[in-house]
Order: C-alpha cells, then sequence, then structure tokens
C-alpha cells in the first residue's frame, strides 16, 4: 500500500510499477502503534461531532478567528462554535445551494478561513463560497472552474479573496464588486500532489504561494503581476517520481527568512536579504511546518517527526516510531509536540528529546489536519467530523508562549514586503520592457507602505519579547519548584534525576 498522505493525480499503475512486483512485502506498511505507557493524563474540555469528510480524503482543516472556531464538513455544512465552550454559534448548508443539486455533494475541501467579516471554503465542485461571519448566511459564491483543494486567503484590509485552483491558477475575488479582478500563477505540472499550498496574504500587497512546478511566488495583489519566484524545488530526478517537487506546504515567515518543505527536494531556509537558499536539509515532506523560539518541527512524508534548531538548523531528534501512520502536520502545545495518525491516535512528544509521553485516541477515522492551540486548550479535528478541545497545561505556559509564537509569525512579513523592490533583471525569452517596467512599478508601490508596516512590526516584535521574557521567567519558577519538591523527598537534581532546562511537562511520579 503505497502511502495514503501522498496522492498522486492518474499515475495509479505507474506508482506501483516504480515500488517493483518482485517482492509480496508492502514497502510502505505503517507500523502498529506503537504501546506507550502514559505519563500524563489529558483532560477533555468538550467534544462535538459535525459532518466530516465522509470517508474522502479532504483536507477539511478548521480555523480559528477570535473567539470562534469554523468548521466545514464534505457534504456542505459549515459550522461556527464558542471555541471555549464549544458552544453552536450557528450551522450553514451549502449543499442546499441550488448548484449542487445535480452533484454528489457539495464536496467542500481545503478547509475554511475566516477574517473580520467572512468565513470562506472552497469546494471540489469548482465554486468558492464566502458567508457572513456573524450569521453564516451566503455574501456571495463564485464558479472558478476548477477543484479547489486548499483553503482560500484574505487580503488585510478584507476586500479581496484569494483562491488557489487544482489547476494552479491563483483567482482575486474582488468582495465589494463580487466579481473576479485578475487570474495568476505559474503552469501545472503533469504529476503533482493532490494537496496544495495555502495562499498566504502579507498586508495588502502580496499574496505568497507554493506551486507544484518547485516554486514559490510572491504575487502583487493589486493586479496578479509575479513580482518575484523563489525556486526551492528539484525535478531534476531520471524517474517522473524523482521530478516532482511541489511546494505544498504553506511558506512560513520569520524574520528576515521564509521557510517551507518541497517535495523530493527536503526543507528549504530562504533569505530574503541574500535572495538565495542558504539551506537545506533532505525531508520528504508535504505539510505545513510548527515553530517556536528555538526548534522547527515538521513530520515526513514517512511518519517520521524532527526537530530542527533555528540557531543553526541542525537536527535536534527524530522520532521514528510512526513510521507511515499518514501522521498529520505538528503542533507545538507548551513543551510538547502534538501530532495525530490515520487511527485517530493523537500523540504528545517531549519537545526537547522527541519522546512520546503520552497517547490517546479521539476517533476511529484519520486525523489528517494538524492540531489547533486556543488559549491553554489544544482543539483536535478528525475525518470523522469529531472535535476535541483537550487540556493539559499543569503550570500555566500554554497561553503565554502560544502568544508569542503568533507574534513573531504576524511579525514576519516586513521581509518579504522589503524584498520585492530587489526585482532582479528578468531573462529574455519574450518578455517585454514594458512588462518589466511594469513589474519594477508595482514594486515601488510596495516600498512606498513599507515604512509604516515595518513599525507596525517593530512594535509587535516588542511585545513578542515581553511575552518571551514571562515565559521564560514561569519556567525558571516551575524549575525551582520541582528541585524544592524532589529535595523534600530527599533528592537532588544530579542524585538519579535528570533534569532539562526546558521543563518537559511531566508529572511528579511518572516514569
Amino acid at each position: 500500500m503505497l502511502n495514503k498522505f501522498v496522492r498522486l493525480i492518474g499515475v495509479c499503475g505507474f506508482m506501483l510499477a516504480a515500488v517493483g512486483c518482485s517482492s509480496k512485502k508492502d514497502l510502505f506498511e505503517p507500523v502498529e502503534s506503537p504501546e506507550i505507557t502514559n505519563h500524563f493524563d489529558v483532560g477533555s474540555q468538550w467534544s462535538r461531532s459535525t459532518q466530516g469528510a465522509n470517508g474522502k480524503y479532504s483536507q477539511l482543516a478548521p480555523c480559528i478567528y477570535g473567539d470562534k472556531l469554523y468548521v466545514a464538513g464534505r457534504a456542505g455544512k459549515v459550522y461556527a462554535f464558542d471555541a471555549a465552550t464549544g458552544n453552536s454559534v450557528w450551522t450553514k448548508d451549502l449543499d442546499d445551494e441550488e448548484e449542487n443539486d445535480n452533484k454528489r455533494s457539495a464536496r467542500l475541501n481545503g478547509g475554511v478561513t475566516a477574517s473580520s467579516t467572512y468565513v470562506a471554503v472552497g469546494s471540489e465542485n469548482g465554486y468558492v463560497y464566502v458567508l457572513n461571519r456573524s450569521d453564516g448566511n451566503v455574501f456571495f459564491k463564485y464558479y472558478i472552474g476548477a477543484e479547489i483543494l486548499s483553503a482560500p486567503a484574505f487580503s488585510a484590509d478584507d476586500t479581496k479573496l484569494f483562491v488557489l485552483d487544482a489547476n494552479g491558477a491563483l483567482h482575486a475575488l474582488d468582495l465589494a464588486s463580487k466579481e473576479r479582478l485578475w487570474i495568476s500563477g505559474g503552469a501545472m505540472e503533469t504529476l503533482h500532489l493532490r494537496s496544495q499550498s495555502r495562499p498566504l496574504a502579507i498586508a495588502d500587497d502580496l499574496v505568497i504561494v507554493g506551486t507544484p512546478s518547485g516554486k514559490v511566488l510572491m504575487i502583487s495583489q493589486q493586479d496578479g503581476v509575479i513580482i518575484n519566484q523563489i525556486v526551492v524545488g528539484q525535478n531534476n530526478g531520471s524517474a517522473a517520481l524523482d521530478r516532482i517537487s511541489d511546494v505544498s506546504s504553506t511558506p512560513l515567515l520569520l524574520g528576515d527568512n521564509m521557510y517551507t518543505t518541497a517535495y523530493n527536494a527536503g526543507f528549504v531556509n530562504y533569505n530574503f536579504k541574500e535572495n538565495a537558499v542558504t539551506a537545506r536539509l533532505a525531508y520528504h515532506s508535504s505539510k505545513d511546518l510548527a515553530f517556536d523560539d528555538n526548534y522547527f518541527i515538521l513530520t515526513g512524508d514517512n511518519g517520521h517527526v524532527y526537530c530542527v534548531s533555528r540557531k543553526d538548523n541542525v537536527e535536534v531528534w527524530e522520532n521514528s516510531s510512526l513510521t507511515y501512520r499518514n501522521v498529520s502536520a505538528p503542533a507545538i502545545y507548551g513543551n510538547l509536540v502534538v501530532v495525530g495518525d490515520y487511527e485517530g491516535y493523537v500523540y504528545f512528544l517531549d519537545l526537547e528529546n522527541g519522546n512520546i509521553l503520552t497517547k490517546i485516541e479521539v476517533s476511529s477515522s484519520p486525523i489528517y489536519v494538524a492540531p489547533l492551540v486556543y488559549g491553554s486548550n489544544l482543539i483536535v479535528y478528525s475525518s470523522s467530523g469529531t472535535i476535541e478541545s483537550l487540556h493539559y497545561d499543569p503550570v500555566g505556559l500554554v497561553a503565554s508562549k502560544q502568544a508569542y509564537i503568533e507574534a513573531e509569525h504576524s511579525a514576519g512579513t516586513s521581509a518579504a514586503l522589503m524584498a520585492a523592490k530587489n526585482i532582479a533583471p528578468l531573462n529574455q525569452g519574450g518578455v517585454t520592457k514594458e512588462a518589466l517596467e511594469k513589474r519594477r512599478a508595482e514594486a515601488r508601490q510596495l516600498v512606498a507602505r513599507i515604512d509604516a508596516q515595518q513599525r507596525r512590526m517593530e512594535a509587535e516584535y516588542r511585545e513578542y519579547q515581553r511575552r518571551k521574557a514571562e515565559y521564560e521567567r514561569r519556567v525558571k519558577e516551575y524549575e525551582k519548584e520541582k528541585r524544592e519538591r524532589l529535595s523534600g523527598y530527599g533528592l537532588m537534581v544530579g542524585e538519579g534525576v535528570k533534569s532539562n532546562s526546558k521543563s518537559e511537562f511531566v508529572e511528579e511520579g511518572s516514569e
């Protein structure tokens, strides 16, 4: 059985031949879920049932905006819940829309996204739906003309919606006129992954999106002009499968750097100031990254979980005990790494060493998408539609850490805006002088707005540093309290008790 998480289009027979038929051994057979003696109990805050993916491979990632959780079911239902209590706010069934009358269902896919005013979701039937965030009523719908497999993205000013279709074209929709403004993007490769990158809107200026051709495109929000393209994939293999180089994860912007994964090309660090790839690690992954101030966490398409140091891009640890279990993208939850698998198990790994500390079962169906951190809770969504809000935060560190992770994330866009002005001369090959000047004009318009953007980002970064200092203070207090408790039992650190500078959130008395 081939890795179920890598869905390729129209190549089933070829892939079987590529794997080889000389042996009956299944090279991609998942290992059994490891037996774990749980180190701690995870509490359940609330649980809800939704429509789910109806047994299909639909990455219906939920999203949180403000204090609300938004979830979509494949057959057409969209839900809004209070993220703290799980109470229902509204439900809308898009299967009732007339364009879905002669379809199998609304076939929603890719997950939902939300803004201050709207909620948006796309479908395999080619429609994108924009709902009012307050009541779920349809604000407008637009027929793109091709499947939509990833969540759309709103501009910061809530006037535009960006939708990537399954053919690799990026559509910009105007939310006032309810019309399409432009189409942009690169050509679709013949052989590519089923999963796709989610567009990333940067302020009101850029859209950044990964492509099946191994590139990350920087596109002007104003008219769809491709301002820059960053080659991160490597498609120079001898076999067709080796040449797949999709950037199907959402690029992560931190400081002067962009981080992304490219299938068959690894984990890539691109520096905007140097305008170059400065590091590449050989991990095959098609999933989004997680990060904190010290580490990157990524899951390979082989099911392994990796921790990489942000300081020097050196691997800190690898956990291979979930091989080919279709492991979800990771979440960092306090000092834990959390992933799900295809049998509905959720694993809590020690962030410092990768050991699995606790395993729980939340569903009998696959968990395809990364858990979400809300406050001090962890929200897990399975393909059956089950939503579980979990809690394990013994020293109250989760919310504080998540706050500065989000602050650093939001502060990581100014370098991309600055890079937009550094337009290298285009190679010859049909590109006119007028087209080049248009690109440069777009870049100048972006630069004119960078100063205000930079000041805002600097203020957010100062707040991030303040929250980080508070988090580190609380870690030290927790370590001090733990040492005092151990000394009360006649034990001292160094006498049979291992202590890390970072707490591993293991309750005293656990093994």
